[in-house]
């Protein structure tokens, strides 16, 4: 299994990324390595090179993760209003979960990777095209009469007002500015 923990079962991939990002978090890029991410995941240090080629594969991997945890955040209940699910999608941002220094410290340095490697910027880009299209398909729904292009704007525009409101939290940004960027992201998601 070269550079991907896709195909892999049970838990110990999971505990190798668990790993990889925290140690990214703590020490930046210069503190992962297989030897490193082995100690802090309590495995032996051959399974992280199972699972993993090198350092890159490493990176690579909890890039995809953060990725499709970011989708996660707009998977919202399919049965729900429309109008509710954007909502909820656009309020999961300011989970206290997501505003966490472990949590936007990581999230910091994953961005940042995106110059470290071309592999990780195009990991960077395919996740947030996802995210946004996502998010795009969300507020289609809920108003119907936008054009998908007015939808992907407005997609784009909240994109933009969440990722500041996870640096400026990471900066101590109090509690009534949180709620008021996700009113903002609400306005520009149902604006008339």
């Amino acid at each position: 299994m070269t550079g991907s923990d896709s195909s892999a079962s049970g838990e110990r991939p999971e505990q190798i990324l668990d790993a990889v990002l925290r140690l990214l978090a703590d020490q930046g890029i210069a503190g992962v390595s297989h030897r490193a991410v082995a100690r802090e995941a309590g495995v032996a240090h051959g399974l992280v090179g199972y699972y993993y080629d090198d350092k890159v594969g490493l990176i690579a991997a909890a890039l995809r993760r953060i990725g499709e945890e970011d989708v996660e955040l707009i998977d919202v209940d399919p049965a729900l209003d429309p109008g509710e699910r954007l909502r909820l999608a656009l309020r999961r941002v300011a989970d206290p979960a997501f505003l966490t220094t472990d949590y936007l410290s990581r999230r910091l340095q994953l961005w940042s990777l995106a110059n470290a490697d071309d592999q990780f910027d195009q990991i960077n880009i395919d996740a947030h095209r996802r995210y946004r299209k996502g998010l795009a398909d969300l507020i289609r729904a809920a108003r119907p009469e936008l054009t998908a292009a007015e939808c992907r704007r407005r997609a784009a525009d909240i994109n933009l007002v969440q990722n500041g409101l996870w640096v400026s939290a990471l900066l101590g940004l109090d509690r009534a500015s949180v709620t008021r960027a996700i009113e903002r992201c609400e306005e520009i998601a149902l604006a008339e």
